[in-house]
Formats: structure tokens, C-alpha cells, sequence
């Protein structure tokens, strides 16, 4: 009898964590597939799907279409269910998969930077590209140019750019080119909120700016990172007040 209730609670226990690791994958907030996925008709699992280039979201196991609100961010996507991204994507300078890490990210924050220093964005991407490894030091996306977003590596994974437990626990790191042409950084400006709004509602990470303790989700500068987990950088605020862009208008623009 006792070998047949242990068998039993060995079973129970079994299916116990099954359905726990199905509600896991099925509570997953970005799926990563694998290319030609998304030419799929029907999807098992709810949410956002990402096969490296192109991003769609799937409700009641369809793809959906035209304009939708998730997450607190306005999308639109094709008839074809893939996302009409609200920036221009350069991959020129992405990592190698031997550059930089392929770890996984737990999605708490999106961390704004500025580059630090008078460079564009390209300029900015060419020498990460170059560096990552060697400096240790890369971040997901660089915004510049008038608004290109340069992908540095995959979201959703490990970025070197704010000290161990800020990157471990931010999927998406952005850094903003810097210019001197008020015309240019407008364009960066747009271009770099609205690819914080986009990673922030794919991530389920709330629309606000630096609030909170180390504990509470949400967009964060680097500063803020520095005050509350580790070092002493201070971007981008220095750099956006040379525009007329204070702290405030940021974190209006980014809550839309």
C-alpha cells in the first residue's frame, strides 16, 4: 500500500510541475522561433513572437492585424500579422553570435544611455562592433543618424552596459548617438523613445521613468542605475538638456 500511495504522489508530483512549465511557456511574454514560423496560420501559444527580424502577436491563436493597444503601446501590424516597426532597422554592425552573451535576460528593465561622447550612431556601432569583446562593453540597440536604429544584439538577451545585475535583468539596453545638429537629434530623439516604448510593451515592462527602488520594473536611465545598483555614469540627461529635453518631457514622451 505505502509503495503504491508513493508511486502515486511521485505521479501527481510529475504532473504537478508538467503543467507548471506549461504555464510557464504558455505565460512567456516574446517567443523566439525560429525562421518561417511566423508564416504559420495557427499558434499554440499567446504573445509575442520574434524570429530574428520580424515580430508579430498572436491572441486566441491567430496573428493579429491592424492597430491594437498591448501593453499600453499603440501597434500596427500587416495583413500578414507581422509588426510595421515606428523606426528604421540597420543591422551593418550586429555581434557575432562569439561576441558578446547569448544569455537570456530576465525582462525588469529598459536602460537609456547616450553614447558619452560626440559620435554618431554609426560611428558609435562600427566601434562596438569592433570592441564588444575586448572592451566588454556593448549594449542591444544605438540610435542616430537621424533616427536609425542600429541592432547590436538580439533582444531578449544579456547586454554589457550598465554593471552584472542591471544587464541580467534587462532585456533591451539603447544608446543614443550624440550630434550637434538640433535637426538630427530630434529625428534620434523620436526614433530612440519610440523603440523604448516598443521593447517596453513587448517586455510587459511598465512606461515609466526611473521610478522606484532597485525591486520595481520599469525604464530606467543610467543614472538611475547608478544611484540604485552600481557605478557612477549619469547619461543621458546631460546630454538631452542640450536639446531642451529634461527629465520630465522624457518620461511624458516615453508613458505617451
Amino acid at each position: 500500500m505505502r509503495k503504491k500511495q508513493a508511486r502515486l504522489l511521485i505521479v501527481a508530483t510529475a504532473v504537478v510541475l508538467g503543467l507548471l512549465m506549461i504555464a510557464t511557456q504558455f505565460n512567456q511574454s516574446v517567443h523566439y522561433v525560429n525562421p518561417g514560423t511566423l508564416n504559420h496560420h495557427f499558434f499554440w501559444r499567446g504573445g509575442w513572437y520574434y524570429d530574428g527580424t520580424d515580430w508579430a502577436y498572436v491572441r486566441g491563436g491567430r496573428k493579429v492585424t491592424g492597430r491594437q493597444k498591448i501593453n499600453g503601446v499603440q501597434y500596427r501590424f500587416r495583413a500578414d500579422g507581422r509588426q510595421v516597426l515606428p523606426y528604421q532597422v540597420n543591422r551593418q554592425y550586429e555581434l557575432a553570435a562569439s561576441q558578446g552573451s547569448n544569455q537570456r535576460a530576465t525582462p525588469k528593465y529598459i536602460i537609456l544611455h547616450d553614447v558619452g561622447s560626440q559620435a554618431t550612431g554609426q560611428q558609435a556601432a562600427s566601434y562596438m562592433q569592433r570592441s564588444a569583446n575586448s572592451n566588454q562593453a556593448y549594449t542591444n540597440f544605438i540610435v542616430g543618424n537621424g533616427g536609425t536604429v542600429y541592432l547590436m544584439k538580439q533582444p531578449g538577451t544579456v547586454s554589457w552596459g550598465a554593471g552584472t545585475t542591471a544587464n541580467q535583468n534587462a532585456p533591451v539596453q539603447i544608446e543614443l548617438g550624440q550630434t550637434s545638429s538640433a535637426a538630427t537629434f530630434r529625428q534620434d530623439y523620436q526614433a530612440y523613445v519610440a523603440l523604448a516604448r516598443d521593447m517596453a510593451g513587448k517586455y510587459k515592462i511598465p512606461l515609466t521613468l526611473d521610478q522606484g527602488s532597485a525591486g520595481k520594473k520599469g525604464i530606467k536611465s543610467h543614472r538611475w542605475v547608478s544611484q540604485h545598483i552600481w557605478g557612477d555614469h549619469q547619461d543621458p540627461y546631460e546630454y538631452l538638456a542640450r536639446f531642451g529635453v529634461t527629465k520630465q518631457e522624457l518620461a511624458t514622451d516615453l508613458a505617451g
